[in-house]
């Protein structure tokens, strides 16, 4: 019988295994570094196209402001203020021309509540041309009013709807409901006013 003694002075290590573990990791390493590298490059490319694109519609914004600021200037030359004055002027003719009171109604008609109503409209043109509406509404309760006003905001024809002030109003008669007041700023935009003609011929 042959008994097998280990007369080392360390412990037996599989050096072989270790090695090979360890080149496995080694390379597993390597890998995830060179992806990272790979990552970080294109993070790097990335950005700097990005830095050049966003320099470039900056320089594109500066030209089209030197343009615009060159045209003002050109405007308000001594010998251009006349032809500027009447441009201006037949502008505005235009514009309140293709104002139409049926058409304006017929818009309020589609997205007013039950029980609310138009007390009085102010139509008002701003320098550069845009109509301005100044309402007073009216109607039972609040909420019905509000209710218009987020229809408003949601509608393509009315825009930058501003509620001014709200009041309420006790109505004489016994047991009426009291009137619920909403004053209104809005900006309106009609298929008339669009193409400079009014189908009404109505205007204001």
């Amino acid at each position: 019988m042959r008994i097998h003694i280990n007369l080392a002075s360390q412990k037996y290590e599989d050096v072989r295994m270790f090695v090979s573990r360890a080149s496995a990791a080694t390379a597993a390493m390597a890998v995830f570094t060179l992806v990272l590298a790979v990552l970080a490059w294109f993070n790097y490319s990335s950005t700097k196209s990005s830095g050049a694109h966003i320099r470039d519609l900056q320089q594109k914004i500066n030209a089209l402001k030197q343009q615009r600021d060159s045209a003002v200037q050109v405007e308000n030359l001594p010998e251009n203020r006349v032809v500027m004055d009447e441009n201006n002027y037949w502008n505005r003719q235009i514009a309140r021309r293709g104002f139409s009171w049926t058409q304006l109604f017929n818009d309020l008609q589609k997205i007013m509540p039950g029980r609310v109503y138009v007390i009085s409209v102010a139509p008002e043109l701003t320098p550069d041309n845009q109509l301005k509406l100044r309402m007073t509404i009216g109607g039972d309760s609040s909420e019905a009013l509000n209710t218009l006003v987020k229809k408003m905001e949601g509608s393509r024809k009315f825009r930058h709807t501003e509620l001014k002030n709200q009041t309420i109003q006790k109505e004489s008669r016994p047991g009426a409901p009291p009137l619920h007041k909403f004053e209104i700023e809005t900006f309106y935009t009609s298929a008339a006013m669009g193409t400079g003609h009014s189908a009404s011929g109505e205007g204001f």
